[in-house]
């Protein structure tokens, strides 16, 4: 693998699927480099725009490498936190950790660069597809093609049966409920949810008369409601924002 250099991190990967919720998006995608996770990375790259970065702890140290498009670069921690690795910033950022193993706080993306942080706790792969999946908020063509992929169901990865279509159940699915669906957050931490978007205001004109200032009533100002406050899987406030365990010293 050869040395990072800044500005040489290529465009993030773009062959996504036309429909796709998110393909006008880009995800920062930071997975664990060893186990199915490095893999469920590599495919969602492959379908949406993604910014994908494995990660490894050693000896205390961390070991950032990220996709180009055609091989894997290094990346220092130093630039990983300045956001000097790539060309466009990503919206949103995606961290997998293994359980029991908390990313260390080094790794959460700056707000500076990245608004919304959002985490899984498991490197399980049914329900790391589910939440993965639920994230990128899957078509029926993705849904179908993980399921064969992974050698699993549609139904084990997508209890929810986000964007099936009934010509896409078998009789009597409707009835089936499954408990994964609702088991499966607990995995799901939300650590930064984006700043809320507040509408700008014009100021009322005001009126002169005999060089007097009449007061102007000022129109009462509707705000949307605040999504820091909302799970974007469940629309339910977040459970708490869970910190890594600690900074990391800087890879070499």
């Amino acid at each position: 693998m050869r040395k990072f250099t800044f500005g040489f991190f290529a465009a993030v990967m773009l062959v996504a699927l036309a429909s796709a919720s998110r393909q006008d998006e880009v995800t920062l995608v930071l997975v664990p480099r060893d186990g199915d996770a490095a893999r469920v990375g590599m495919d969602v790259a492959n379908r949406y725009p993604t910014l994908l970065v494995n990660y490894k702890m050693v000896g205390g140290k961390v070991s950032l490498h990220g996709w180009s498009g055609k091989e894997w670069v290094n990346i220092t921690l130093q630039d990983f936190q300045a956001g000097n690795f790539f060309r466009t910033a990503p919206d949103s950022a995606l961290l997998i950790e293994n359980a029991g193993a908390p990313i260390p706080q080094a790794l959460v993306p700056s707000e500076s660069w990245c608004e919304a942080v959002y985490k899984i706790t498991t490197t399980q792969t049914r329900p790391l597809l589910h939440l993965v999946g639920q994230y990128y908020d899957f078509k029926y063509k993705d849904w179908e093609w993980f399921a064969e992929n992974y050698k699993t169901t549609i139904d084990a990865i997508n209890p929810e049966r986000l964007n099936v279509a009934w010509y896409h159940r078998q009789l009597g699915d409707h009835l089936k409920k499954s408990a994964a669906a609702g088991e499966d957050l607990q995995y799901w931490v939300a650590i930064r949810h984006p700043r809320p978007m507040v509408p700008a205001v014009e100021e009322p004109a005001t009126m002169l008369e005999t060089n007097v200032i009449e007061e102007v009533e000022q129109p009462e100002m509707e705000l949307p409601e605040d999504p820091a406050t909302f799970n974007p899987l469940t629309n339910e406030a977040p459970a708490a924002v869970v910190l890594g365990a600690g900074e990391a010293d800087t890879a070499k």
